[in-house]
């Protein structure tokens, strides 16, 4: 997906002017390559500050007690969840955007909850050997995509 729609598709699929958006970033650090959600998070926190992203490179969201420890933040919100997903290698590098929540540990066979309004996935198709280069990358396009789209030429 090029960048512009990627933003494009960013800017008809959020509803910001629904409840306050919350941004869920959901992975590990200890895993490179389930590192992009916290990644993405770290990034965004720094864009618009930490108040609007749940889940960064130093407080990794990778379990349903995560979500439950965090329900008072997230009651009420308007939730964007991003996460990395394993696929074919057909699909790996892609960024899926969808109007429906994250089943987090799925490709695992692990459903340790569901969370979102909307889920913003890119899929990889092998944890064990991805790169560094290659998760960083990731993780900046979806970040900036997201600024881009909500954030920038905003007054919020």
């Amino acid at each position: 997906m090029e960048f512009d729609e990627y933003v494009n598709t960013l800017k008809r699929k959020i509803k910001t002017n629904q409840k306050e958006i919350l941004f869920i970033c959901i992975g590990t650090s200890k895993v490179l390559g389930d590192s992009i959600g916290p990644l993405v998070g770290s990034y965004l926190k720094e864009k618009i500050g930490s108040k609007k992203v749940l889940g960064d490179i130093n407080h990794n969201i990778c379990s349903k007690k995560d979500l439950i420890f965090n329900y008072p933040k997230i009651k009420n919100k308007y939730i964007v969840a991003i996460d990395t997903a394993i696929s074919c290698k057909d699909l790996s590098g892609k960024i899926f955007i969808s109007q429906t929540p994250i089943t987090m540990g799925l490709a695992l066979n692990k459903n340790k909850g569901r969370i979102g309004d909307i889920s913003i996935k890119t899929t990889i198709c092998d944890l064990e050997f991805i790169s560094k280069q290659y998760v960083n990358k990731m993780s900046e396009f979806i970040g900036k995509g997201i600024y881009n789209a909500i954030y920038l030429n905003s007054k919020d």
